[in-house]
């Protein structure tokens, strides 16, 4: 949410995309690390391990699993965009066997997908309606983009639903675990 905020109050001329950007990028980077190399402790295990959060974590990392089919990228890239994920998924796969310079590369190519993602749609939204309208020529017409870009969101919502439920049912549940 800060990034599209921060990316937002860009495109008013407040401050530079250019080193939001990169302060984004770098920020976001050394977090990671920090989580990663955090998740090597005992502590980390201890808390993965705490019977409160074992099923948590395992429901995330099976939906994570299952679209990523064990590509650590796409579980990456899924996994900022999903909120509440990206230090539960961290924290897993600091417990895998992948080394600090293959998490560091997966790493930034998801963060500057994720980031150029949500920089975007926070700029654009900057750009204001008022900007749009006065590109369109017709208020009407910044309208019907607005909802044009409403129905989209919505179907790729219904979309997610439909691929992650099985006839009103989830498909991951306790017996799959």
């Amino acid at each position: 949410m800060a990034v599209i905020s921060l990316s937002f109050l860009a495109a008013q001329n407040i401050f530079p995309l250019a080193s939001f950007f990169i302060i984004g990028f770098f920020g976001t980077l050394s977090a990671d690390a920090l989580w990663f190399l955090l998740g090597k402790t005992r502590t980390a295990g201890k808390i993965i391990d705490h019977r409160y959060a074992t099923y948590t974590i395992s429901v995330i990392m099976e939906a994570i699993r299952k679209i990523s089919r064990g590509n650590h990228l796409l579980a990456f890239i899924f996994a900022k965009f999903l909120v509440g994920t990206r230090i539960v998924v961290i924290l897993y796969v600091s417990k895998t066997n992948i080394a600090f310079k293959n998490f560091i590369l997966n790493d930034m190519m998801a963060i500057l997908i994720w980031l150029t993602t949500l920089t975007s749609i926070g700029f654009l939204s900057g750009l204001g309606f008022a900007y749009i309208s006065k590109i369109l020529k017709n208020v009407y017409a910044g309208i019907g983009f607005v909802v044009l870009i409403l129905l989209v969101i919505v179907m790729a919502q219904i979309w997610l639903k439909k691929f992650f439920t099985k006839e009103g049912e989830e498909i991951i549940t306790e017996e799959n675990l």
